[in-house]
């Protein structure tokens, strides 16, 4: 078993302020796959935002990592935006008792995991976002929505289709945003913005969600307090949120 590790200490290009963040708190997606003569080539995106914690700025420091042969980092291309850095991440080999662990996990379904997350909540830090994705479907499927997963994109957008009949069985339409993101790695305001967009589009929702493990930085609240049209258009779930979810799932209502 093996993960990205690796500390990335980066420099606020507004104010000079330096910051180091560990590889744990950057999102990881494998967002390809092809066979070369060793075997496949998997392609990484690992993404981390944040705003500059002296000057507020936003910072956005992104790697795609090619992993060829398997178990071997053969390239990493940064793209770092708000600021500076000179370090990329690299391949650690975990002990063989975090690998037997981690492999029962990674082959759970979201039921499983949602079960064992409300007797351990710490379980959530040890799952990925395509993991986080199924597991909010389920917990949207376990209160009666019909639910289509969609599938991964590089590019962003919804993650989830939900939909509900209310009394009169009429339809109503939600998209759902997942960021599996670290604890101190808040979604920002695009992301929000971004989704609440696609609201008055042909074949829009209903309503739009974003849902993530970690909070909301102040200005995407403020984008949904001030400038969404109401407050039905869209709901943030943050980590308290979604453990209040898991906490009543399977629960009759």
């Amino acid at each position: 078993m093996w993960k990205f590790s690796g500390q990335i200490e980066y420099e606020c290009l507004n104010c000079g302020h330096v910051e180091i963040v560990d590889m744990d708190f950057f999102e990881c997606d494998c967002v390809g796959s092809q066979e070369r003569q060793m075997g496949p080539e998997n392609i990484y995106e690992l993404s981390y935002r944040i705003d500059c914690n002296n000057c507020g700025s936003e910072i956005n420091i992104n790697f795609t990592a090619y992993e060829y042969p398997v178990q071997s980092l053969n390239y990493v291309e940064p793209e770092v935006t708000g600021a500076s850095t000179s370090d990329k991440p690299y391949l650690e080999h975990l002990p063989d008792l975090y690998e037997v662990q981690q492999f029962e996990l990674a082959r759970a379904s979201a039921k499983e995991i949602i079960l064992e997350v409300q007797n351990n909540p710490a379980l959530i830090r040890n799952i990925d976002s395509r993991q986080f994705e199924e597991v909010v479907a389920e917990l949207f499927r376990d209160k009666g929505y019909e639910v289509e997963l969609t599938k991964r994109t590089r590019d962003g957008g919804k993650d989830i289709i939900a939909i509900s009949k209310d009394h009169f069985g009429i339809r109503l339409k939600y998209f759902i945003e997942c960021k599996y993101y670290g604890e101190s790695n808040k979604v920002g305001v695009d992301v929000v913005r971004s989704l609440h967009g696609v609201k008055n589009t042909k074949d829009g929702p209903n309503k739009t969600i974003v849902a993530t493990t970690s909070s909301f930085t102040a200005d995407a609240v403020s984008f949904v307090e001030k400038e969404a049209s109401s407050s039905w258009d869209i709901s943030l779930a943050d980590y308290d949120q979604i453990m209040e979810w898991i906490g009543s799932y399977g629960l009759t209502n």
